[in-house]
């Protein structure tokens, strides 16, 4: 009797795992693409899936613009590649908390994990009428707020010119990629664990940030700002470490464990109850 009930709570256990630990393949073809207002010189971003929607390719030097998924993010671990071509030294990311229309939304609210491979000046044209400045390399993570125009999202801040609504505070920069670029046709997995006051971020398993706070929920997006050629593939999703509700999930291990326990003091209450 003893071994059958210890079967019992394993096999109970391990069907309740999948639903903590299995990470489900994300279809990018279900994504939609939104680029912030034209600069001059910039065009919108182009979106490109590839058949059976493991992989998605942006082939503009363009304006700030962003493909963002069709389920919100806070609550789950989302994991995948991002392969920086040739096209230029810019910016390639990700945001979280996006909403559809954040574009134009003077109340948008949202993360924006950007990583530029090298320092560099400048100053965009019409309509951005924010003095130009120097965007740095590595990765940060930045909090977005209103409509910010090129300059802005360039140099992480919040400029002379514009509405003390709109704008860019960067929050923390990478552990160790904080000042260093990524490198041109080199693939990296990111990870992000994000909850409603927590984010995490793993660069090739790599603890890049670690923030807290008060987060919007919304969608995770890929990003681009100046830099063609850039391909996002194999990405999963899962219940992540933050629910929505506040505590933490189990690891399958403990819910295992967990299993045995009530198994041995379910054994425990039959022999006493027997002696």
């Amino acid at each position: 009797m003893k071994t059958q009930l210890i079967a019992l709570a394993v096999a109970s256990a391990i069907s309740l795992a999948p639903d903590v630990a299995s990470a489900a393949p994300v279809d990018l073809s279900t994504w939609t693409a939104e680029s912030y207002p034209a600069v001059s010189g910039f065009g919108a971003g182009v979106w490109t899936v590839a058949s059976g929607g493991g992989s998605v390719t942006q082939s503009v030097n363009g304006q700030p613009t962003f493909f963002y998924s069709d389920f919100n993010a806070i609550g789950t671990k989302i994991t995948g590649k991002i392969k920086p071509g040739s096209g230029d030294d810019d910016y390639v990311g990700f945001a979280l908390g996006f909403r559809p229309g954040d574009s134009t939304n003077s109340t948008a609210n949202y993360l924006l994990i950007d990583w530029k491979q090298g320092t560099q000046g400048f100053d965009f044209g019409t309509p951005s009428s924010s003095p130009g400045g120097t965007a740095n390399g590595g990765l940060a993570v930045s909090l977005v707020t209103g409509i910010p125009d090129a300059d802005e999202f360039w140099q992480h801040a919040n400029l002379a010119g514009t509405s003390a609504a709109n704008g860019l505070t960067e929050l923390a920069r990478g552990t160790t990629r904080g000042n260093v670029g990524w490198v041109v046709n080199t693939e990296y997995e990111f990870t992000f664990d994000f909850g409603p006051n927590d984010l995490e971020v793993f660069v090739n398993g790599v603890k890049e940030i670690d923030i807290t706070g008060s987060f919007a929920d919304g969608r995770i997006a890929f990003y681009n700002f100046s830099q063609a050629n850039v391909v996002y593939s194999a990405f999963t999703k899962e219940v992540g470490t933050f629910p929505p509700g506040g505590g933490s999930v189990p690891e399958p291990t403990t819910i295992v464990l967990i299993g045995l326990g009530l198994a041995g003091l379910g054994f425990r209450s039959r022999k006493n109850a027997g002696s």
